[in-house]
């Protein structure tokens, strides 16, 4: 598995110049305003040590391990994978744990955990709504239906195809990132596609195809586009991967960017894209007749890996998990995008995969 997630990170590279050395974190979690970032930090495999770190605005500071510091005797688990925040509670799957771990946003106080089977590697959530959920399953090739209010799992298992990573909802339909784990099972039906699900009747609309090995989906309901972010396979040294663009209406393809790309993310106006490009933070203006990649900077350190991108409109700034070699504490970066060359840095825990604002 791990090597898995160290291929797909290996992709995900960037920064610029002179760097700030990491502020200080903070020891406890009393006077922390009520703004902020959550940065999820997956740990190493089988390693039982994933983290969850809080990035609190009003103090500029970071609580590091802010889950384990909230709840005395508890640990996330082993490989977190995904966040998400709706309200005053906080999901957070952990793949080899088998588990959804649920927390008060506000505290760090764990309210519970969605426990799946030991055969199931929970990996990406959509939200319907407030209570109900969906749930991508890497080693089931799955999806499940979760009501999040009350701790448990609607559906179980509902097929999709090989190794689905990212999911994505609008009006009724699930989009599902049939990734095929790259070149290990690209030759199973419906490997490298992304499958449209009415959550209606559960049933497939269609497949958008020709996605190899196919992480992201990002659901822009400004434009009424969707982004779909593939990595090709890596046997195939001489391709690169892509973002391809579909008409959320009618699902036909609109537009095909084809470069190395990865971890895309939307401001928060919806016309504008951002994403590692090889060693590089870009960007696509969406709005403009024919988008081109633009670079906004470069990441200075060849030895480093980036391995997470956020965009947040609480100060224009882009938000960067830092995973270094893998194997230490990481770091975030904070780039305002009207000062690019003076960015924040805050040490974080091993691997920070995903970042989220509350």
């Amino acid at each position: 598995m791990k090597k898995y997630y160290i291929l797909i990170a290996a992709l995900f590279i960037l920064a610029v110049s002179c760097v700030k050395q990491p502020s200080e974190p903070i020891d406890d979690n009393t006077n922390i305003g009520e703004t902020g970032a959550f940065i999820l930090c997956e740990g190493l495999f089988k390693m039982d040590n994933s983290t969850l770190d809080r990035l609190d605005f009003s103090s500029n500071s970071i609580i590091n391990d802010y889950y384990g510091k909230s709840n005395s005797g508890l640990r996330l688990g082993d490989l977190s994978s995904d966040i998400v925040i709706i309200g005053n509670r906080t999901y957070i799957t952990v793949s080899s744990s088998h588990t959804i771990e649920v927390m008060e946003t506000s505290t760090g106080k764990s309210l519970g955990r969605i426990i799946y089977s030991q055969s199931s590697n929970p990996r990406k959530i959509c939200m319907i709504n407030d209570s109900i959920g969906y749930v991508t399953d890497l080693m089931r090739n799955s999806i499940s239906k979760v009501n999040f209010k009350s701790l448990t799992i609607i559906i179980d298992s509902l097929p999709v195809g090989p190794a689905p990573e990212g999911i994505a909802f609008y009006n009724n339909n699930l989009f599902v990132a049939n990734s095929g784990f790259g070149d290990y099972m690209a030759n199973v039906p419906k490997a490298g596609s992304v499958s449209v699900i009415d959550i209606t009747t559960n049933q497939e609309l269609k497949e958008l195809k020709n996605l190899p090995n196919v992480i992201d989906v990002l659901v822009n309901k400004k434009s009424g586009k969707l982004y779909v972010g593939y990595l090709n396979l890596p046997s195939l040294t001489d391709s690169t991967g892509g973002i391809a663009e579909f008409d959320l209406n009618t699902l036909d393809e609109t537009r095909r960017w084809k470069f190395r790309a990865s971890a895309i993310t939307l401001s928060s106006t919806g016309d504008s894209l951002f994403f590692f490009k090889d060693s590089t933070v870009s960007m696509l203006k969406l709005n403009d007749a024919n988008p081109q990649s633009q670079e906004l900077f470069k990441n200075p350190a060849s030895s480093e890996t980036w391995y997470s991108l956020s965009y947040s409109a609480y100060n224009n700034s882009l938000y960067i998990g830092n995973a270094k070699n893998f194997q230490v504490n990481g770091s975030l970066l904070i780039y305002p995008l009207n000062d690019l060359l003076n960015p924040k840095v805050f040490q974080t825990g091993i691997n920070p995969n995903k970042i989220v604002f509350f």
